[in-house]
């Protein structure tokens, strides 16, 4: 993968700055021709989709529209690029792109802090959120991180679901199926939610990737 190592630090950079900035990280989707241009072949894009490092898209983002958005692949997504094709990092291939690229001692502080965060999200000494179902309360802590006052249930039962299992770094989207809306969708559209209106913003949520999954980390504070 030497060559096309420009490319992986792509890819690197474009998480760190979603995860910085607590967005989803298709809001920095890499396009494929800045890979190209950085010595990425389709041979190498077929090899990091094979060993589950990337995960694809194609762009259908319209003039004038503030967000851009992808059409996902359905099942198996092939291994077939067009111009519009769009590359993100998953959690495995954080893990490698770490690897390639080296110990970050080129990125900035907060990135370092943050990159370190984003597989281990919460470390011995520090505490765990909490749902508490019967408030209607995420805590960390003492610190309440949300209150819901209006019924918001795709949220809560995202929640809910972190509470059953522990709060595991990872868990698969709980959300029951909808048929009015695609579930990369919502569950992307909920992910945002989660992350607005904090009374106190401890906590961030994110996608993990692949559409499928949502984790969450300890928003890293200026100055830690």
């Amino acid at each position: 993968m030497q060559r096309g190592h420009e490319g992986i630090s792509l890819l690197f950079e474009a998480y760190l700055y979603a995860m910085e900035l607590g967005c989803d990280v298709w809001d920095f989707a890499v396009e494929i021709e800045y890979l190209h241009r950085a010595g990425c072949t389709g041979s190498e894009f077929r090899w990091l989709l094979s060993k589950g490092f990337v995960a694809h898209a194609i762009e259908n983002t319209m003039p004038g529209e503030s967000k851009r958005t992808f059409r996902h692949f359905e099942g198996s997504p092939g291994w077939t690029f067009s111009h519009r094709t769009c590359f993100v990092l998953t959690d495995a291939g954080l893990a490698f792109a770490r690897d390639e690229v080296g110990d970050l001692l080129h990125w900035p502080l907060g990135r370092r802090q943050v990159v370190k965060r984003v597989q281990q999200a919460s470390v011995e000494g520090e505490p765990r959120p909490w749902w508490d179902s019967q408030r209607r309360q995420l805590r960390l802590g003492d610190a309440i991180v949300k209150q819901f006052r209006v019924p918001a249930s795709n949220q809560t039962r995202i929640l809910a679901a972190f509470e059953e299992e522990g709060w595991p770094v990872r868990i698969d989207d709980p959300l029951p199926p909808n048929g009015e809306q695609k579930p990369k969708r919502r569950l992307h559209d909920t992910i945002n939610s989660l992350n607005r209106s904090q009374k106190q913003h401890l906590i961030r949520f994110l996608g993990d990737g692949s559409g499928q999954g949502i984790r969450w980390e300890l928003v890293v504070q200026e100055g830690g």
